[in-house]
């Protein structure tokens, strides 16, 4: 099926050669389908879900579409990405329905307190004080947070995935504040749960067995940080 994606390259192609021979027409051209892209489309579409039909809205351009699932980790996502252009309405809908539900605000209850907050914690501390690259390393998972740190990527430390850039690790689910991925295996939860009750024994834990930093991931080899199991200058960034 051809999307607006492929109809904004063709576009594009014609204003090129336009602005070549009639610079003031391709103007006025530029003008109008300025206007006609300020208005919101929205198109309806239905996916099966679990065996269930789910009919949904979306009003994002298939640009939107396109960058939001580049950005995302599940392989789906990538692969829809890969071939947006030749993509079937089936594809088509998923494409949609995966860059929706990742564009709508996390609905979050305030009142409940989450187990999970220490771990959100740690990161946001880090951040502040400048750190890069921001992930921790636990038994078999790593976890990083996304860009504004209101969800948690976990991805595995033995499987690999092709990604973009090649192979990867394995993405496996997502933590937010308030839920944990039903997709994760009851053993990845079970880390996951056990860390965010104490990020710092579970780093430590972590260094100790391993004999690498759960922060930067680099062999621990000064003697104190052996003995502690992680570095100082991690340590530190993450507030412990």
């Amino acid at each position: 099926m051809t999307t607006s994606y492929q109809t904004d390259a063709l576009l594009q192609r014609v204003l090129s050669n336009l602005h070549a021979t009639n610079p003031q027409a391709a103007a006025d051209l530029e003008f109008d389908l300025a206007h006609i892209e300020d208005e919101t489309i929205a198109q309806t579409f239905t996916v099966t879900v679990k065996g269930e039909v789910v009919t949904f809205t979306s009003t994002l351009s298939d640009s939107q579409v396109l960058q939001t699932l580049r950005g995302m980790r599940s392989s789906f996502a990538q692969d829809l990405a890969a071939k947006f252009n030749r993509l079937s309405e089936k594809q088509y809908a998923w494409a949609h329905k995966l860059a929706v539900d990742n564009t709508q605000p996390q609905k979050v209850d305030n009142t409940q307190p989450s187990e999970f907050e220490a771990l959100f914690n740690a990161f946001e501390a880090a951040k502040a004080k400048g750190a890069k690259r921001l992930t921790l390393r636990f038994e078999g998972i790593n976890v990083k947070p996304n860009s504004n740190i209101s969800a948690l990527w976990v991805t595995s430390q033995t499987e690999k995935e092709q990604g973009n850039y090649g192979l990867q690790p394995k993405y496996l689910g997502k933590v937010t504040r308030q839920q944990i991925d039903s997709r994760l295996s009851d053993d990845v939860k079970e880390v996951i749960l056990s860390a965010s009750k104490d990020p710092l024994t579970a780093a430590i834990r972590y260094g100790k067995v391993s004999g690498e930093c759960s922060c930067c991931g680099r062999e621990l080899t000064d003697s104190q940080s052996i003995e502690r199991g992680i570095g100082p200058v991690c340590a530190r960034k993450f507030g412990w």
